[in-house]
């Protein structure tokens, strides 16, 4: 008979309610969701952080394109006080 621990408490499976039983398996479906969710947050700010990326790269050639090579050296002015 498989035990297991609920709130520091050993059950034997076999002798837990249909009621008990049923509790079990929700919270073993919301445990797996939850992970599954949490997985997907992880792939999404991943892909996020990525396109973010090809983003700023998109920025800068465009910025780089439109500017005179003399345009692009100069520094620019300090601002005034």
């Amino acid at each position: 008979m498989p035990i297991i621990k609920i709130n520091g408490l050993a059950y034997e499976l076999d002798t837990l309610g249909e009621e008990s039983k049923g509790h079990l398996r929700y919270l073993a479906f919301v445990d797996s969701e939850l992970e599954r969710l949490m997985m997907r947050a992880d792939m999404l700010k991943l892909a996020r952080d990525e396109v973010g990326r090809r983003l700023d790269r998109a920025l800068l050639r465009e910025t780089v394109a439109g500017l005179s090579p003399d345009t692009a050296l100069k520094p620019a002015p300090p601002a005034e006080s």
